[in-house]
């Protein structure tokens, strides 16, 4: 009987973990129990992940500490900035730790409502987990080789221009990009669709 595969370059990966940031779960934010099936190195995880995956076979657990540079990126000041309420529908029901989402000329953002003012809201569009160090807990749940069409997928998905529109494109954007700037509130998971 021959050994289960090794996670290298062009196997298609699933994993099943969950995120700690000091030592707590961060269930909070919806990052505990994910699962993920990639390409492995073709950038889909995050870099600290793939390197410490590097190898591992089916049923494999591992603990992967990342610093922010290979996990959810440095916390950019420019990311905190203030946007004027009038004029947007709900501005007055917000709240702090509230999540909005904007649309426009680049794409959707997910904001968070750090502060409230009187003519103004103070958002934060940097991930909750920015700047910060985190550990991942991960199960290895299968090992395969990837199919032709997966690795062109992922391939694609590596070298297309990202804008923040949620499309791999070229070229210029098609019109519908650029709307104003409309806030919305994200869709919570018991909320129905």
């Amino acid at each position: 009987m021959s050994e289960a595969p090794a996670i290298a370059a062009d196997s298609h990966v699933t994993i099943r973990y969950s995120i700690f940031e000091d030592g707590q779960s961060v269930a909070a934010s919806g990052a505990e129990d994910l699962s993920e099936s990639y390409v492995h190195g073709y950038g889909q995880v995050f870099p600290a992940l793939e390197k410490g995956l590097d190898g591992c076979r089916s049923g494999a657990h591992i603990s992967v500490v990342a610093e922010p540079a290979d996990a959810f990126g440095l916390h950019d000041e420019e990311g905190v900035f203030e946007v004027d309420r009038e004029g947007l529908e709900g501005a007055g029901e917000l709240e702090v730790g509230e999540e909005v989402v904007a649309s426009g000329p680049e794409g959707d953002i997910l904001m968070r409502i750090v502060e409230v003012r009187d003519d103004s809201l103070l958002v934060d569009t940097n991930h909750p987990l920015a700047g910060k160090r985190v550990r991942f807990e991960v199960d290895v749940v299968d090992v395969r080789p990837a199919t032709e069409e997966e690795i062109e997928e992922a391939q694609q998905e590596m070298d297309a221009p990202n804008c923040g529109c949620g499309e791999a494109h070229e070229g210029a954007h098609t019109e519908e990009h650029d709307a104003l700037v409309q806030l919305a509130r994200p869709r919570r998971k018991d909320e129905p669709s």
